[in-house]
């Protein structure tokens, strides 16, 4: 990946924590690690064709409000352990154990579906070599084993080990990524570029509706380099080394689905890109490079573990910030045991639940969270303002537009009333909770 500079290695070589190169991981499998390139697929074929690239620039620039806000927030309260520490400063506690509960029940979810999803990867290359694995081992039990020694891999390694991994994983896809485009670059014809912004047939379908549309479902992932904020607590320079590193994983992330999308929007008619493995059905009608079909499923799988890493990682975290005086308690073996229990509570997830009921990519709660920590910066703009007559007019204009923009994914999303729901219960709850504790 990309090497970390000397002063911050030693950095987090004195106080334990992260570097910039550790962040650049986080970030990176954040956004490339899960089914991205599926979802760019499936966007191409039912909305915006080989303009696909126009939607990735747009959700690319459309971060910027976000990353803008992040660091002010983090300049801000400079000594926030993560998430729950930013949210904590704009809105008191329990606005913020609502929200970072709620993410932590997401995240505990997505990674269920990623076990799933990452089975139904490795049974898609077991079936190009006519090997049929579901006749000896159901998938959902498949996806609860791998899940249970991924977590208890990420749970025994420290944070650096464990980002090492997910690091190998991650570059396992990222290389099976290359050696497709250097061989299938020359099979590319160009005339399937053709219309390149195909004439709109509804609204928001194709056109620059389609475009426009397209591109608020990848802002959505793209807007996931932000939950890096909550690993701010194991760094030593947060502010400038969490945005150095969310803002160069976003536009390699930019540049490599541009890459990809162009590739597999030039090998086949991009309407047969409506699948949840577009690149294998790019590659079938190029007999040369058939014995790739094995390779990308399983490159696929690897992503997705190194992402299940990766949220187990930033899920124990918050639940060491929400419920600091419990993992207090339980001493320096607080995060072992909390990563145990979330992966043993996926791996239930992963066995009973239906594949298509369970999210694959982070959602609703985390663009809420960072909805809320834009708004949060907003809010206190305009509390300086009142207080010193000061005008600072960049922050004013662009936390609003941050905060629009990470709601607009949000309420598109189809997790979003679910989701909501979940906000209210925890919302009503911690207010009972609360009230019982004061009337004692």
């Amino acid at each position: 990946m990309i090497a970390d500079n000397g002063g911050a290695l030693r950095g987090s070589a004195k106080t334990g924590g992260l570097g910039t190169d550790h962040l650049l991981v986080v970030a990176l499998t954040l956004l490339m690690g899960g089914s991205v390139v599926a979802l760019v697929g499936q966007h191409t074929a039912a909305q915006a064709g080989p303009a696909i690239v126009l939607s990735l620039l747009l959700a690319a620039l459309g971060t910027l409000p976000m990353l803008y806000c992040l660091r002010v927030a983090m300049r801000r309260v400079p000594d926030a352990s993560g998430l729950h520490g930013l949210l904590r400063a704009a809105w008191g506690k329990l606005s913020a154990d609502v929200l970072v509960i709620a993410l932590l029940l997401e995240l505990t979810v997505t990674i269920a579906g990623l076990a799933q999803s990452m089975a139904r990867h490795l049974y898609a290359a077991a079936e190009v070599i006519d090997a049929v694995p579901a006749q000896w081992m159901p998938l959902p039990m498949a996806a609860s084993i791998m899940l249970l020694l991924l977590g208890a891999a990420t749970a025994l390694l420290r944070i650096p080990r464990a980002l090492l991994l997910a690091c190998a994983l991650l570059t396992v896809k990222l290389g099976v990524g290359l050696l497709l485009l250097l061989l299938a670059a020359r099979h590319v014809h160009y005339a399937h570029w053709i219309p390149w912004l195909p004439s709109a047939i509804a609204p928001y379908r194709f056109g620059l509706g389609g475009v426009l549309a397209a591109s608020v479902a990848l802002l959505g992932v793209l807007l996931g380099a932000g939950l890096l904020a909550g690993f701010c607590g194991t760094v030593p320079r947060a502010r400038s080394q969490i945005s150095r590193a969310a803002g160069a994983a976003v536009l390699l992330a930019m540049v490599w689905l541009m890459v990809l999308a162009a590739l597999q929007s030039g090998l086949v008619e991009f309407a047969a890109l409506a699948s949840t493995r577009p690149l294998s059905v790019a590659l079938q009608g190029v007999p040369q490079l058939q014995w790739l079909l094995p390779l990308l499923p399983l490159a696929g799988g690897a992503g997705l573990a190194a992402l299940q890493i990766v949220l187990l990682l930033l899920a124990a975290r918050l639940g060491l910030e929400v419920c600091p005086s419990a993992c207090g308690n339980a001493g320096a073996n607080a995060r072992l045991l909390l990563t145990l229990a979330l992966t043993v509570l996926g791996a239930v997830l992963a066995l009973l639940l239906p594949e298509s009921w369970l999210p694959q990519l982070p959602g609703p709660a985390g663009l809420l969270v960072l909805a809320a920590m834009c708004a949060g910066v907003a809010r206190s703009q305009c509390q300086a303002r009142a207080a010193t007559d000061e005008r600072r007019l960049l922050p004013m204009v662009l936390a609003p537009v941050a905060t629009a923009l990470c709601l607009l994914p949000a309420v598109m999303a189809r997790t979003f009333v679910p989701v909501l729901m979940v906000l209210l219960v925890l919302l009503g709850g911690r207010l009972v909770h609360r009230y019982v504790w004061c009337s004692r």
